[in-house]
């Protein structure tokens, strides 16, 4: 596989990736219960929107099809995004560690990615720092003087984890792995994610540290 298809491949991913959370936070937008809860969760879908549209001129520029790009993803996002957390607190975990991994892809992406995707990962990322801390502060609040729900929020995460195997990310993976090895630092990618879900497990108290 050459490096420009293997790029096309990760950006396909990413590309429907972002229309799955553009249409996740504009769900949770209409499902508000308060003004301020639905300017928020309206700000982040506009926002999300922003980075597919951007993904998708990007696939354009490097000449892909951009649906045909977005296709293999779909089946395997679907499925996770429609498996719904068991509760409020599934979800806020969810939320969390989701907008993680999507940080940590994206970091590990503008390494290996051409000058101007990596110049627009870094506008996606400005953003995206809110997104997560958006999670990780209605978590924090969640869990807040509570014992018994930072310990089952351990257990959300591995149900999270195995939502992610259900829905077809185990095996094939998100993204194939030989995309990832074309690309370049396939053990930073790994160390990123990993590394980065077992800081964020700690930070909201739901591991040891």
């Amino acid at each position: 596989m050459s490096r420009h298809r293997a790029l096309v491949q990760v950006l396909g991913a990413v590309a429907y990736g972002e229309l799955k959370a553009y249409e996740g936070a504009r769900a949770r937008a209409g499902a508000a219960t308060d003004d301020a809860e639905r300017r928020a969760y309206r700000q982040v879908a506009a926002e999300e929107l922003r980075h597919h549209k951007g993904f998708v001129r990007r696939l354009e520029a490097l000449g892909a099809d951009p649906e045909r790009a977005m296709a293999p993803y779909r089946g395997q996002l679907d499925r996770y995004h429609a498996a719904a957390p068991a509760d409020e607190l599934a979800e806020a975990v969810s939320s969390y560690l989701g907008e993680g991994i999507a940080d940590d892809l994206l970091r590990w992406l503008r390494r290996v990615a051409d000058a101007d995707t990596a110049a627009f990962i870094d506008e996606v990322l400005e953003d995206e720092a809110g997104h997560e801390a958006m999670a990780a502060g209605a978590l924090r609040d969640y869990l807040d003087g509570d014992p018994v729900r930072r310990l089952r929020s351990g257990l959300a995460a591995l149900d999270m984890a195995a939502r992610m195997a259900r829905s077809g990310f185990a095996g094939r993976g998100l993204m194939p792995f030989h995309a990832f090895v074309e690309l370049g630092r396939p053990v930073d990618l790994v160390g990123a994610v990993v590394g980065g879900q077992l800081r964020r497990l700690v930070r909201a108290g739901m591991l040891a540290a």
